[in-house]
């Protein structure tokens, strides 16, 4: 199992950036997306909600990151995980289209309706096989 989502509750002193945790977390190998999320502003502390998603997360690597920016993990309110790394559907979409593609490129093309059709059907297997 590979950690795919991790949401965070941190503590951090108020003078950092959000901008820099989050290049800094963006670094992280396996690392997709990150969202750094105001909770609480105090007088020298701020709040945040970390959910960072990827394939393959470390959490040790992250916790090593935001101690390295002078925050602390408070809790860490979920993970989830996955077996295998799922793949984009706008990724699908892209072999169906060249799948359906492949098949026509010798032959002429005259009709768009019998393309989608086959696009469709290929785009519906690629789901199905998963």
């Amino acid at each position: 199992m590979k950690i795919t989502r991790i949401v965070l509750d941190v503590m951090s002193p108020a003078q950092q950036s959000m901008v820099d945790l989050a290049e800094k977390l963006n670094q992280i190998e396996g690392v997709s997306k990150v969202e750094i999320v105001l909770s609480e502003l105090e007088k020298n502390v701020e709040d945040f909600k970390i959910s960072i998603d990827g394939y393959g997360l470390k959490y040790e690597t992250i916790r090593d990151v935001l101690r390295d920016f002078g925050a602390v993990i408070r809790n860490v309110d979920s993970i989830t995980s996955s077996k295998l790394q799922s793949s984009n559907i706008d990724d699908d979409k892209i072999s169906a289209s060249m799948l359906v593609l492949a098949r026509h490129i010798d032959s002429k093309i005259d009709k768009m309706t019998k393309i989608y059709s086959e696009f469709d059907e290929t785009l519906e297997y690629i789901k199905n096989k998963r």
